[in-house]
């Protein structure tokens, strides 16, 4: 015979379901830095593939390395990019096009030119993951496109951790917009950054954010947000869509632990046309 209790714990499971019902298959947490607890998490050491929150390893260890971020650099590299080939762009704005648009060749470029050369700047920065005691995490190339960049969300929590305190790297990811301007011959050719990020257009407390998308990783977002005095790291991994990729954000950033501000514009946005990656 079914008691109450019994009634009431299925209801229950029913409202988790239908509230993280887009996360099923992923992976997420929603953790606050002061109470150094969870509020919510779902598979948080499941090791996924994390496709272009690599690039905020890649910066995190070009800016540990201490070169010159004014230095001009020239952009060069496999990947495909929004900055021309053959060019002179200083790290800082190479930095920007990394972190903010997501740029392939921004991050090979910047990689290329690590001091010691791109195998050293690999060893780099799994040096520094294992530093950090980011035992799920591995690094194998500068960019993100290949699977075999890992991590977990309890490990990109700890990253949040390190990154935080990194004035550059605050500064630039959560810009919306920016503009390079690139000497190329005797003309000037501008770069238009747009964050590909579109919860950034929502919500005005995201401090730290990037996007990834592959095919192996789905359609992924770490991200530092400020509620009062108090952050918060929320880790989505695995979503099939942009879309749904930020239903779960918004439905951590609803739960009562949170308890998240109204955002600032309405939330049916055509996200598939905001963001590629």
């Amino acid at each position: 015979m079914m008691t109450v209790k019994h009634l009431i714990l299925i209801l229950l499971i029913l409202l988790s379901d239908v509230t993280f019902g887009n996360s099923a298959k992923g992976a997420y947490g929603l953790y606050s830095f002061e109470d150094n607890s969870y509020a919510v998490a779902q598979n948080k050491h499941e090791v996924r593939s994390i496709a272009s929150i690599t690039k905020m390893f890649t910066a995190y260890t070009v800016v540990k390395s201490g070169v010159d971020l004014n230095e001009k650099v020239k952009v060069n590299g496999r990947s495909q990019g929004h900055v021309p080939s053959g060019v002179y762009i200083s790290r800082l704005d190479l930095l920007r096009a990394t972190i903010i648009s997501s740029d392939n060749k921004a991050a090979e470029t910047l990689a290329n030119h690590h001091p010691g050369g791109y195998k050293k700047f690999l060893a780099d920065v799994n040096h520094h993951i294992d530093a950090m005691s980011l035992y799920n995490t591995k690094i194998v190339d500068s960019t993100g496109l290949l699977a075999g960049n890992v991590s977990t969300v309890f490990d990109l929590i700890e990253f949040l951790q390190n990154i935080k305190d990194i004035p550059v790297i605050k500064e630039i990811s959560n810009e919306k917009h920016h503009v390079i301007s690139v000497p190329r011959g005797k003309k000037t050719v501008s770069v238009n950054l747009k964050n590909t990020n579109p919860d950034l257009f929502v919500y005005d407390n995201i401090l730290i954010s990037k996007t990834g998308f592959t095919h192996a990783a789905g359609r992924c977002v770490m991200m530092m947000v400020e509620n009062g005095k108090n952050l918060f790291a929320v880790i989505v991994l695995g979503q099939s869509t942009s879309k749904s990729r930020s239903a779960v954000v918004s439905d951590l950033l609803n739960v009562d632990t949170y308890k998240a501000p109204a955002p600032k514009i309405n939330s049916t946005v055509d996200y598939e046309k905001l963001v590629p990656l």
